[in-house]
């Protein structure tokens, strides 16, 4: 069991338990600047329950951020997928070659590893794919905004080299804290 005030993780799908979130919500973060509330297996809440959540989820409020996990999205209310960012993991486990780049927060260290990278735009793509999804996989068995962070300044590090920007400064970008 996870023993983070600002981690609010449902583990019982009960309307009386959704409705527990606003309350959650309603408090200011403790150890951090974010709350993250974890929806494992959601496909498990029953109609009242997702109805009763899509109001959290309409209106989060600042840093505030779910997490929903299901391996059946069709069993979820379309108005409920429809407030939510879709990410498809392909395995339950971090891929056992990706190795998860060194971010250590010493900008010149950091910034030394990214230069030991490739700068072709079609070479250096699978590589952050796999960091994204390796990451990804890590957020779902041990969620906290650290990985959050992480996720998001890889996901614009993708956006950027697709929008042909120069991958050495997509990657920097990453890089840098």
């Amino acid at each position: 069991m996870v023993n983070d005030p600002d981690l609010f993780i449902l583990d019982d799908y009960t309307i009386a338990s959704v409705r527990l979130i606003k309350k959650f919500l309603s408090q200011k973060p403790f150890n951090h600047d974010t709350k993250i509330i974890l929806i494992p297996q959601a496909e498990h809440l029953n109609l009242e329950s997702q109805n009763a959540l899509l109001k959290n989820l309409e209106e989060p409020g600042q840093n505030n951020y779910f997490i929903l996990t299901t391996t059946a999205p069709s069993l979820l209310l379309p108005t409920l997928l429809s407030r939510c960012q879709k990410i498809k993991l392909a395995a339950k486990t971090v891929i056992s070659d990706t190795k998860l780049w060194p971010i250590t927060g010493n900008t010149k260290k950091d910034l030394e590893f990214a230069a030991t990278l490739t700068f072709d735009k079609n070479q250096i793509q699978p590589p952050l794919q796999n960091q994204l999804l390796a990451y990804q996989q890590l957020l779902v068995s041990h969620p906290s905004s650290e990985l959050l962070a992480i996720i998001k300044k890889l996901i614009k590090s993708i956006e950027m080299i697709d929008a042909h920007v120069d991958p050495k400064s997509a990657l920097d970008y990453f890089f840098l804290k």
